[in-house]
């Protein structure tokens, strides 16, 4: 339990390291002439299973700039990426997210 509440500072900074970086490529490309990228929509299979572990992971994703979850469905997630790339890494990068909070919210190491 302590360690779970140790976690979330971290976590939290991960996160809003997460959200200027994610601002700052937006800003980025938003800026430079020519198309925007190559945006995806991407399935994610989450791990997250109570109410409270999905709205974080939805909330989580969906603060970041440039994704969007667009369904939440019963084992997974619809998510928007404008910035996107290889659904591998879309997905690597969804999962990440999921590990941080479930290391707060279970007590799983991420």
């Amino acid at each position: 339990m302590i360690g779970r509440i140790l976690r979330a500072p971290l976590v939290l900074g991960w996160l809003l390291w997460n959200v200027v970086a994610s601002s700052w490529a937006l800003a980025v490309t938003a800026m430079t002439p020519g198309p925007v990228g190559n945006p995806v929509l991407v399935r994610y299979p989450m791990r997250c299973r109570t109410d409270i572990e999905v709205t974080a992971l939805s909330w989580a994703i969906t603060v970041t700039p440039g994704t969007l979850v667009t369904v939440i469905g019963e084992t997974d997630l619809w998510v928007h990426v404008v910035l996107g790339g290889p659904r591998e890494e879309m997905v690597e990068m969804l999962a990440e997210t999921e590990d941080h909070i479930l290391s707060v919210l279970r007590g799983e190491k991420s």
